[in-house]
């Protein structure tokens, strides 16, 4: 129902007759309608029953945690001024977790090809999936 929806409005607003007196600030609210309901859609292809699917198959989507890792890189280095990723401690902090467990999280999204690290240099984490397949935090985001 949401891949009908999206295409009838992205039909729709690319029809020049039907929007040519439609006021820019309707244009723009509907072309952000079109990507949220794509986004949604992508966020549901990924899920089954509620739960997201794991699968470590090449192409893939992240895991439920492990795009809560991924939204928290995010939102970190978006946030800092220096545009630097998380340290470990900021992560341990944020999610409750052991230092082993972090690490062990970063290597699976490093395998995974979502991250890419440079090894010896410190908070070297660059986000190597697209912008619009990162979740949302589940959480508030606190440095």
């Amino acid at each position: 129902m949401l891949e009908n929806a999206r295409k009838q409005l992205h039909a729709a607003n690319h029809d020049k007759w039907l929007m040519t007196d439609v006021p820019l600030e309707v244009r723009e609210a509907i072309d952000a309608t079109d990507e949220s309901i794509g986004k949604a859609i992508r966020r549901l292809n990924g899920t089954t029953a509620g739960k997201t699917a794991i699968s470590g198959a090449p192409g893939s989507g992240p895991t439920r945690q492990q795009g809560q890792f991924l939204a928290f890189i995010h939102q970190y280095m978006m946030r800092n001024e220096g545009g630097v990723a998380p340290s470990h401690a900021n992560l341990q902090r944020f999610f409750n977790l052991t230092a082993p467990s972090i690490n062990s999280m970063l290597i699976r999204l490093e395998k995974r090809g979502f991250i890419r690290r440079i090894p010896g240099k410190a908070r070297a984490i660059e986000i190597t999936l697209a912008p619009d397949l990162i979740p949302p935090l589940d959480q508030p985001f606190k440095f």
